[in-house]
């Protein structure tokens, strides 16, 4: 992989085998909000024989994916982060339960987007596109400000926030029809 600076933007080049492309550009994971745009929105330099076809083939295949895994799998991710907060809050770890509070927003962001569809165009715009969708929790936006440090808070508001958030976020995936924990562990 090589890296230039080219008129101020950081142009990557690097030269991937095409099959685990189209293979990665098929599956529907818990990192889909943030790798499906670079499948699909491209500037083509040099096409041989009609790859981009067989990607978009390949991005139609994960259109069709169902999210159900890739929402449970995510909703776990929060519950880890969720115990990792509550360890926090027993050893008084402010900066412990200031961090968690902002991953758990971002937790919580992703399960949003894997619930509404809908990918990240360019990181920059994460919030903004994660406050305007339909499907979130009540009073989202706010509970994710205070998570995040976005206005001014107290470690209190961002523990109360993450709770509730982390609720809400259940009710929601549980709404979903997305069955979070197994009836039967095989082992």
């Amino acid at each position: 992989m090589k890296y230039y600076l080219y008129r101020g933007l950081i142009v990557e080049i690097e030269y991937l085998k095409s099959t685990n492309i189209l293979n990665a550009a098929e599956r529907f994971t818990d990192n889909w909000p943030w790798e499906a745009d670079q499948y699909r929105n491209r500037i083509a330099l040099y096409e041989r024989h009609r790859w981009l076809r067989k990607l978009d083939d390949a991005v139609a295949k994960n259109d069709k994916t169902g999210s159900v895994e890739a929402i449970r799998k995510s909703f776990m991710m929060m519950t880890e982060s969720m115990a990792v907060l509550k360890n926090a809050i027993r050893t008084n770890d402010t900066v412990g339960i200031l961090s968690r509070g902002r991953m758990l927003a971002e937790d919580a962001a992703r399960i949003v987007l894997l619930l509404n569809r809908r990918y990240v165009t360019t990181t920059s715009w994460l919030w903004k596109i994660v406050f305007d969708l339909r499907t979130k929790p009540k009073d989202f936006k706010e509970l994710v400000e205070k998570m995040s440090g976005f206005v001014p808070t107290t470690r209190e508001e961002v523990v109360a926030s993450s709770e509730r958030l982390y609720k809400e976020m259940s009710e929601l995936v549980t709404q979903a029809g997305v069955k979070i924990e197994c009836d039967d562990l095989w082992v």
